[in-house]
């Protein structure tokens, strides 16, 4: 296919279209606050630079994964790597130390938007060999970054954006090869491989599937080709070169090549251990890609898809590019979607797919203008300013939500969220950035607990499924970073606390607003985040007692400042001080006695709803007598205690209270 002449009006509008594009991608990653992954990818670095395991401690049996630990093989710390030395390039980072600071973060932003505008220039590469010129790529670029999903990503998310660079700089080396003519393009062709291959395996091992299937198809086309330039042994060469990269890089897991390739598909697509559904890909297409760059990106595949049947005895660069491009863009997500791969947050698990769209949509454009091109002046404007709509619309979009771009849906998402009231409501702002926004208004006293679980009631309770500590000291939480942010002072006392929730407008029963992060979405306001204040609530006290292990057990009573770990007796104080609490049964009354098992806890000291209790020792065993004032004294029945220990190592391992008989019964 001969492409048409780009009209220099879309040339104009997508040139604009790419600056406010990467704008918002760097000026949003100085802005936007920290996500859910980068403070796991954090940690895992640290750990990374210390035993060589890319993995959180709590995965850790010593200085290797514990036999628990399903997911050793998930994750690898290339691009945490790159964005380690850009943080050290700045003095931000020690050669040591990975910091959880607000300047680190935002530096990582940075970073992330680098490797972001690579994949963007690989894009418009791949359209430069499919369509032959640099205007055509600079349209696929456009289409790129007004993909709400790109852009949004682009600012913070430390794996999936360059897991799509690295695949779509893959795809480009390896139509590079394939459509070599010379040494010099060949050598280039090989370079962008291995580069792109390292990335994307070096940063998600799991991807390799979708790489191997580009591999081989390069090859295939390698051999169909006439002529003695050696592509196939160029393409091999990029591949062993690329493994012994990622095995000198990160040899703890890459020194075991079957299992490492066996393990990371798996575990990548059975996270969690829950089944998709095989509807999910193509819903979440209508919900989160713009429609007319959905129509256009279709249209472009089907062209793809013609040229490539037609033209199969004709294996040129543009051939090679333009099937690499479709592998890329359709081989995994149909497997996840026959597999019911457990996919969530949308699509941005499958992000890598989003510069083949925008490849094709640049096609399905070129292809749109050629079957307009002798319809009459008024056809030829209608179709251009449709493409120009599918740009600016979703910018425009993007704009109003800035710079939570990655929260905005599609008109026909919203039409349907707003007026059919038995679907549920698309959380905005699943990955909690818009937390730093909230800071200032969230008060500097008061415990604080992000993303909280519920009761059965529905309420909320004071820790969230990843953490039972302060939100505003805990190195996964997003607040940690911007704590020195928050001012006004809290009067809620003991038994209430603050809740930060995200991506949601509803509030539990036992909690009252106090202020919220809101944009506009489309036509309509949305609620990014916001913080309540709360009455405690806790878990009813069960009749066995509690039993605490490494493994979980008894969690849903801890109140924050304990550690445990798989493999290790009980649970320990992580500080000087712990809690946990319990709502009494309803037939309690009077004293109580506690009668708590503690290993090595001689300096234990313990509290009662704020009140020091007298303790006595027998072995492992340390009792108290609760007065009844002071087990009422926080109402509803609620009951916290609290351990400290400044100098021990004590470990939990389980509580029982029981009622004190009075006047000879139990009370």
């Amino acid at each position: 296919m001969t492409p048409p002449r780009l009209p220099r009006p879309l040339l104009v509008v997508a040139g604009l279209a790419v600056v406010a594009g990467l704008a918002m991608v760097f000026v949003g990653g100085l802005r936007t606050g920290v996500s859910w992954d980068e403070t796991y990818h954090v940690l895992r670095m640290r750990n990374f630079l210390g035993p060589g395991w890319y993995l959180l401690d709590g995965d850790l049996q010593g200085d290797h994964p514990g036999p628990w630990e399903d997911q050793a093989y998930v994750y690898a710390p290339v691009a945490m790597i790159l964005l380690h030395a850009w943080t050290l390039l700045w003095g931000v980072d020690g050669s040591g130390l990975v910091s959880g600071s607000a300047e680190a973060f935002a530096l990582r932003h940075v970073g992330v938007g680098l490797i972001s505008a690579l994949g963007i220039a690989a894009a418009a590469a791949l359209t430069r060999l499919v369509l032959g010129s640099w205007r055509w790529g600079l349209v696929a670029a456009a289409f790129l970054v007004a993909l709400p999903l790109w852009t949004g990503q682009s600012m913070f998310n430390v794996k999936d954006v360059p897991v799509a660079t690295g695949y779509t700089l893959t795809t480009l080396g390896l139509a590079l090869v394939v459509g070599s003519r010379t040494p010099r393009r060949l050598v280039l062709g090989g370079a962008v491989t291995l580069s792109g291959l390292v990335l994307a395996v070096g940063t998600r091992p799991g991807i390799w599937p979708g790489l191997a299937l580009a591999f081989a198809g390069a090859g295939v086309l390698a051999l169909a080709r006439s002529g003695r330039v050696p592509r196939l042994g160029v393409i091999v060469a990029s591949g062993v070169a690329g493994f012994l990269v990622l095995l000198a890089v990160y040899p703890a897991a890459f020194s075991t090549p079957v299992t490492l390739l066996l393990d990371s598909a798996l575990e990548s697509s059975r996270f969690g251990g829950h089944v998709g559904f095989w509807w999910y890909v193509p819903l979440w297409l209508l919900v989160e890609v713009p429609s007319l760059l959905l129509v256009l990106g279709t249209t472009g595949a089907l062209v793809a898809a013609v040229r490539i049947f037609r033209q199969r005895t004709q294996i040129t660069t543009a051939y090679a590019a333009l099937a690499l491009v479709l592998l890329q863009g359709f081989a995994l997500p149909v497997l996840a979607s026959v597999r019911q791969s457990n996919l969530y947050n949308g699509l941005r698990q499958l992000l890598f797919a989003a510069p083949p769209l925008a490849v094709l949509a640049a096609v399905g454009t070129a292809a749109l203008i050629v079957a307009v091109a002798e319809r009459g002046r008024a056809l030829r404007v209608a179709a251009g300013g449709a493409v120009a709509l599918a740009l600016v619309a979703p910018l425009a979009s993007q704009l109003a939500m800035f710079p939570y771009n990655y929260a905005t849906t599609t008109a026909l998402a919203n039409v349907v969220a707003a007026n059919v009231s038995s679907i549920p409501e698309i959380p905005t702002d699943y990955w909690r950035t818009s937390v730093r926004e909230l800071a200032p208004t969230i008060p500097a006293d008061g415990w604080v607990t992000c993303s909280p679980l519920t009761d059965d009631q529905d309420r909320y309770l004071r820790f969230s499924n990843d953490s039972h500590d302060d939100c505003a000291t805990d190195p996964i939480g997003p607040l940690a970073p911007y704590d020195d942010l928050r001012s006004g002072s809290w009067d809620g006392g003991p038994t209430r606390f603050l809740a930060v929730q995200t991506g949601t407008s509803t509030i539990a029963d036992n909690c009252t607003e106090i202020a919220r992060v809101t944009r506009w979405l489309i036509w309509r306001p949305v609620t990014m985040s916001y913080v309540a204040t709360c009455d405690l609530t806790l878990e009813p006290y069960p009749a066995a007692g509690l039993s605490f292990d490494g493994a979980g057990e008894g969690s849903s009573y801890l109140l924050g400042g304990w550690s445990y770990r798989h493999g290790e007796p009980g649970i320990a104080l992580a500080k000087a001080s712990a809690s946990l609490g319990v709502q009494l049964p309803t037939d309690w009354h009077g004293d109580l006695t506690l009668d708590a098992r503690v290993l090595d806890g001689a300096g234990l000291r313990l509290t009662v709803n704020g009140e020091t209790v007298a303790t006595s020792r027998d072995g492992d065993h340390l009792t108290a007598t609760v007065p009844a004032s002071t087990a009422a004294a926080y109402g509803e029945r609620r009951l916290v205690v609290g351990f400290a220990d400044s100098a021990g190592d004590p470990r939990l391992l389980s509580l029982v209270l029981t009622p004190r008989p009075t006047d000879g019964r139990a009370s």
